[in-house]
């Protein structure tokens, strides 16, 4: 599979593939309805359990451990017809955009083999950018679909917040977690979320998610369509090459018939700054509480995921507190967004990716920058406010994909896809393949 290459994969099964894969073939060769995703090759984030499969969730803490059932997501796939391959890496149980670890192996980014694939979702992103799989489970907590999705230049569907169930995996944040997926296609996307969106028992976020209402089909009519336009050059610092693509994408689509107006979105930098603390003291008790993983294993962590973890155990209950209530403010921010506004569209990130021989730092205008500074502020005002979001590749920043993100009102995932799939007939968008992508490889 060539995964030695980008280091994509953390376990391949592939007798359970072949088996599946050749007992779905006598399934259909009997009459078996196939299902939506009949003989899709799929690779999962390894924070979700698969049968057989490692169990570490990217930690030295939980070292030799197998998964004894499917998660929800991979069990609904199942059914669904789809060939799990294996678990995808990622950064350590979900905390970082980098998916490296200096002893437990790390993955390359498929455009550029001396940069990083983003985080936390860096394998699944990988495999699908390389082409080792036609479809990829992803999780986002601040970013983890989207980051990665934009660095390797393929799809990436966010789902809303309670959309997609969690069960039978392991949550950083369980206010922000959302399961989601990373292709190539729209087709995929929208087969992986119908297969696997809807309430589950087990996970009580889902108990009151609206049933999904598929499409009926027919052209998109872009004349109807209202884009708003984050005016966030205050917060959000685009070099030339991006503020070149961003207006390219803008005229694209007005010339398709859609309106696109700048509009007032939630300050991205107040934005990130809430979260931090949000987010570390929900990560804090799954670590302490729930894996009790932590101090007991606190030196068998990564560094940087160490660091976070001695960080988070310094939030105050005030501070937790004050977050909540901006991510609401945040949210009805949104809310008044979208009544003027369809979707809203947002560059990914000030810069690229990082490279592997300084992961954790990008130079942003001249300046050594922190990735997380450079890339979590347009993405968590998502997070903060439950919204789904689609992330497509526009453009290039030094050869390298630039990645967009358009994000609608809750649950409105069908809007999205539709919406994509019109922009991929009409040309707007197109997945490139990397250098690297298998189908080059003799």
């Amino acid at each position: 599979m060539h995964n030695l290459k980008f280091g994509a994969f953390v376990d391949v099964l592939d007798a359970r593939a072949e088996n599946e894969a050749h007992q779905l073939d006598l399934d259909l060769a009997n009459g078996s309805q196939p299902g939506l995703l009949a003989g899709v090759a799929v690779g999962v984030k390894e924070l979700f359990d698969v049968e057989g499969a490692d169990n570490s969730y990217g930690s030295l803490t939980r070292k030799d451990l197998t998964a004894k059932k499917d998660a929800e997501v991979v069990n609904r796939l199942r059914k669904s017809g789809a060939i799990i391959i294996g678990t995808t890496r990622s950064h350590e149980f979900g905390w970082g955009i980098t998916t490296q670890h200096q002893t437990r192996g790390s993955t390359l980014n498929p455009w550029n083999l001396s940069k990083v694939p983003g985080g936390s979702s860096g394998g699944s992103a990988a495999a699908v950018s390389a082409g080792l799989v036609q479809l990829a489970v992803g999780s986002d907590t601040g970013g983890s679909i989207r980051i990665p999705a934009a660095f390797c230049g393929v799809l990436g569907l966010k789902t809303t917040w309670g959309r997609i169930s969690r069960a039978g995996g392991v949550s950083l944040a369980p206010s922000f977690d959302t399961p989601g997926f990373l292709a190539k296609s729209t087709k995929l996307l929208t087969a992986a979320f119908l297969a696997t969106a809807g309430a589950d028992q087990n996970d009580i976020a889902t108990i009151s998610t609206p049933k999904v209402i598929a499409s009926q089909g027919g052209d998109f009519d872009f004349a109807k369509l209202r884009i708003g336009v984050s005016d966030s050059e205050s917060s959000i610092s685009l070099n030339q090459q991006r503020k070149l693509a961003l207006n390219n994408l803008c005229e694209e689509l007005k010339v398709i018939g859609a309106k696109v107006f700048e509009i007032s979105a939630p300050d991205p930098t107040a934005s990130f700054k809430a979260f931090v603390p949000h987010q570390m003291a929900e990560a804090f008790h799954v670590h302490t509480r729930i894996l009790k993983t932590y101090p007991e294993k606190a030196s068998l962590y990564g560094s940087d995921v160490r660091a976070r973890m001695e960080v988070a155990a310094k939030v105050t209950a005030s501070e937790y507190i004050d977050a909540r209530r901006t991510a609401s403010e945040i949210h009805s921010h949104f809310l008044r967004l979208f009544e003027t506004a369809d979707v809203l569209i947002t560059v990914v990130g000030s810069t690229g990716p990082s490279s592997v021989s300084d992961p954790d730092f990008v130079l942003l205008n001249g300046e050594r920058t922190a990735l997380r500074d450079s890339m979590m502020p347009s993405t968590v005002p998502q997070n903060l406010a439950g919204l789904p979001s689609i992330t497509f590749p526009f453009g290039f920043d030094d050869d390298l994909p630039i990645g967009f993100q358009m994000t609608g009102p809750p649950f409105s995932e069908i809007l999205l896809l539709n919406i994509a799939n019109a922009m991929e007939k009409a040309g707007i968008i197109s997945v490139p393949s990397p250098p690297t992508y298998i189908g080059n490889l003799n």
